[in-house]
């Protein structure tokens, strides 16, 4: 009965996880991802030359070359003929349970009972970081990197050099962080004394850094080192915020409020590895490191993740101190609660301490029911706002993450264009109810408030607020004889004492002037409860061009 109860309580974040990624992603591309996919197959279908395809799978996007997020989208176009994101999204699902399936196998070998890595669990498959997991370009970032770079460890902690190199290779093309997997590789094969394969790694890591940068744009990072000299500080509390980042609780707070737990959770988990680091050190001095294949491992991703945060402490708080808490980052605090655990499970295998598995479990049920609580109806009103979006870009051109009217969206709506034409792209048809429903008003009682302000028209409505319904939401519609235009209003935060609650009641909207084309439009309204849409009877509105 034991063994029944621990297997549920296991199963509960991975089962939960894989809920959160069936109902919430989207086949929508946002923001970065034009780039990296849609771009990438119209480029790769225009060309017949192998030469120039292969320069395209390694073509810089930005700051980072994403190999793997290319080679995925170019098997689903080979498969089925299109793009699609949902698909990309689960790949990156399926990196990062490679990665659990890595240090379980490492920690088996150290015949650690599987009860003891539960909470692995629940540091990994919690939905802080659910950026990373639903929004393509970033699942096929960090989630393969951080699977390459532990490969790698695994591989050269059990002594399989060549193989290391190869998966060495991958990590370093997988993203720009890839390349910290040299210096981790160098940790383990120092503890391990072999010097003559160490001088192998470093020229392989020399060579793959030099090929990986080759052409690269820096995005003039080199503005970050005069914000470092300028603000020094923020790059030391920086780095803490950052590995502590699983510790922020208040993410609807000002970056100050939320940036004291993750800072203090910060500096408590590198005392933690420090502590740890010291015994390892003792057994180095020792010489019984050398066949510590699990220890081994845990040093080259520990490396790998300070050199990780002591990049992005010194070249990110030039773009804002909450970049350090930004979801995107936050699976790398998650692995490194799993290595400081790790660690303490492969020093102390011999009788593992009750009560550092008591404290690693409730810090993991903790940290994974917060998030539930704080990031699921974040996640939940996110995949309705980009469904909304994928609508204004199929009809109007823009909605994804640019601003109307400018070069970037216009480079966008032809991009999109032209995969809906060659069948590579199909939009969303979730919305079609809602479109449906304004051609059949009812009466309800709905009371919203139009205020014309400086950067475009406020819409408030008190009345209805946050629902857990997958589809429940309030739209507004603005039809004319050129345009038709889809917004969702946005529940309204809480801002109260009660930090455990995320949303007040009502919802509210700002659609910039720019946005919409000037004329008269049929002004309507859309609530959905229970998967059923009402509109509003029309109210007739003149959009004018505001300076």
């Amino acid at each position: 009965m034991r063994k029944v109860l621990f297997g549920l309580l296991a199963a509960l974040p991975v089962g939960l996880f894989v809920i959160t990624l069936v109902q919430f992603s989207v086949n929508v591309p946002w923001f970065d991802d034009f780039d990296p996919f849609p771009d990438f197959l119209r480029k790769w279908i225009n060309t017949n030359d192998l030469f120039t395809q292969i320069q395209l799978i390694f073509q810089p996007n930005n700051e980072h070359r994403m190999i793997f997020g290319k080679l995925g989208a170019l098997f689903y176009y080979w498969l089925l003929g299109e793009l699609n994101f949902t698909f990309l999204h689960w790949l990156g699902f399926g990196f990062t349970l490679g990665t659990l399936a890595i240090f379980c196998a490492i920690f088996r070998q150290q015949k650690i009972e599987w009860v003891y890595l539960m909470p692995l669990l629940f540091f990994l498959f919690q939905l802080q970081y659910h950026m990373t997991s639903l929004w393509a370009i970033t699942a096929l970032q960090h989630l393969p990197v951080i699977f390459f770079v532990s490969l790698t460890s695994y591989l050269l902690s059990t002594q399989r050099f060549e193989w290391a190199i190869l998966t060495g290779f991958c990590a370093n093309f997988a993203m720009s962080n890839g390349i910290f997997v040299w210096p981790a590789g160098m940790i383990i094969l120092f503890v391990q004394g072999r010097y003559k394969l160490l001088i192998t790694w470093l020229v392989a890591g020399t060579i793959a850094i030099f090929l990986y940068f080759k052409g690269m744009q820096t995005l003039n990072n080199e503005s970050s080192f005069d914000y470092f000299l300028k603000h020094p500080h923020q790059t030391f509390f920086g780095f803490f915020t950052f590995i502590g980042g699983l510790f922020d609780f208040f993410p609807d707070r000002s970056t100050f409020e939320r940036s004291v737990l993750p800072t203090v959770g910060g500096m408590c988990m590198v005392t933690l590895l420090v502590t740890a680091l010291v015994k390892v050190w003792k057994l180095y001095r020792n010489h019984t490191l050398q066949r510590q294949q699990a220890l081994q491992f845990l040093l080259g991703v520990s490396t790998y993740l300070l050199a990780n945060a002591s990049i992005i402490a010194l070249l990110r708080p030039r773009f804002g101190y909450f970049v350090m808490i930004v979801s995107n980052y936050k699976i790398y605090p998650a692995l490194f609660l799993m290595v400081i655990y790790g660690f303490y499970l492969v020093l102390n295998r011999e009788r593992i301490p009750k009560t550092h598995f008591s404290i690693a479990l409730t810090a993991g049920v903790g940290i994974w029911g917060l998030s539930l609580l704080h990031y699921w109806p974040t996640i939940n009103e996110r995949r309705k706002t980009l469904l909304a979006g994928a609508f204004n870009q199929e009809h109007n051109g823009f909605g994804l993450g640019f601003i109307p009217n400018t070069p970037a969206a216009q480079y966008i709506d032809t991009l999109m264009k032209f995969n809906v034409q060659h069948g590579i792209y199909r939009y969303p048809t979730t919305l079609k109810p809602v479109v449906k429903s304004l051609s059949t008003p009812s009466n309800f009682p709905l009371k919203p408030q139009l205020d014309e302000q400086a950067d475009g028209l406020m819409i408030r409505e008190e009345t209805y607020s946050f629902t857990p319904e997958i589809n429940g939401a309030l739209y507004v519609s603005l039809q004319s004889e050129r345009r038709h235009y889809l917004f969702k209003l946005e529940p309204t935060l809480y801002t109260g004492r009660n930090w455990l609650k995320r949303y007040a009641r009502g919802t509210s909207l700002l659609i910039s002037y720019a946005s919409v084309e000037p004329g008269r439009y049929h002004m309507q309204f859309v609530l959905v409860r229970n998967n059923k849409p009402q509109s509003t009877h029309y109210q007739t509105i003149e959009w004018k061009k505001k300076a």
